[in-house]
Parts: C-alpha cells; structure tokens; sequence
C-alpha cells in the first residue's frame, strides 16, 4: 500500500494573502487542523494550522519563555480580553506571515510506502503531512495525508484480511 491509495486528493487550501481570520473559518468548518497554502500555480508553500495559531495568540511572553523550557505557565494573564486584543493584531494579517515553512514540514509523495509514511506521521509535529510531487524545482502539491488516513488504511486492510480469512471469501476483489 502506497500513499497515493490512502491520501485525501480533494483538498482545501489557502492562498498567501488570505487572512488569517478566514482561515480559522475555514479550518473550522471544514474539521480540519492543518491547511496547506499553496501559490496560484499550485506550488506548495508551507502549512497553517491549529498549532501556529495558538503561537499567535499567546502572549510574546509566553512564547519567548518557550524557548527555555519554561514549561509552567500559569502566571501568565487568560484574559479574553488579552486574548481577543492579540487577535486583533493577527485577524487580518495574511496567513503566509505565519506559515509552518516547507523547509521545516516533513512530506511525502503518493509513492511513499506505507511503512514510510507511518515513520514520518510519528516524526511529524503535525497529525497531517502534505502530498507532494515534484515538478523541477516546485514542489506541486496533490494531497494531504494525516494520522486517520493512515488509520483507516490500516483498519481497512485487517478488516478485508480477516474478514476474507473468517468467510472464506478471496480479499483479492
């Protein structure tokens, strides 16, 4: 099993100088933690995602601390009113201000194998890695991968395997 076989093709993106507002809406209605930006020739660029916004809306503080392995945090002020005032300072500035860089992003290609690919969603910071071919020097993007994708592949397969063993019926439909 490849990664072709289990990815999800149909793909919501975002493009550069779309706001980081609606991106969050998006994210939301679609149910989704992570969503690629891609450029108008559908290049991959980078990843906004869940993670990236709750950087953007701690406080610098907090976020300067994490650096040094602060890992109490609870002097920190959760004011919504801190909150929504850092908000305001991100709501309408472009996502690709805040892009998890593709040079940092762990991805693969429909080729990947399976046993590769669990590798890299356990390496992955992200529960979802971009599918990418490469097209000279651009990296196009076909696909998203995440952990129930690979999930399902999984399941899927133990189900048609034991299910044809218990029913006697041949899984090579």
């Amino acid at each position: 099993m490849t990664t072709g076989k289990i990815m999800t093709s149909r793909v919501i993106t975002l493009r550069p100088d779309d706001r980081v507002a609606d991106a969050l809406l998006m994210m939301h209605k679609h149910h989704v933690r992570n969503m690629p930006v891609v450029d108008d020739n559908g290049t991959f660029i980078g990843l906004f995602g869940v993670r990236r916004l709750g950087h953007l809306l701690l406080p610098r503080a907090a976020v300067d601390l994490s650096r040094y392995s602060v890992s109490d945090l609870s002097f920190l002020p959760d004011e919504i009113t801190q909150m929504s005032e850092r908000w305001q300072e991100v709501a309408r500035q472009p996502v690709e201000r805040f892009l998890e860089k593709k040079k940092k992003l762990l991805f693969c290609t429909p080729d990947t194998s399976f046993p590769q690919l669990l590798e890299l969603i356990e390496q992955s910071k992200d529960s979802s890695l971009p599918v990418i071919v490469l097209e000279g020097d651009e990296r196009k993007l076909v696909g998203m991968v995440s952990a129930w994708d690979v999930l399902e592949g999984i399941v899927m397969k133990l189900l048609i395997h034991v299910g044809g063993a218990d029913t006697g019926t041949s899984t090579n439909e």
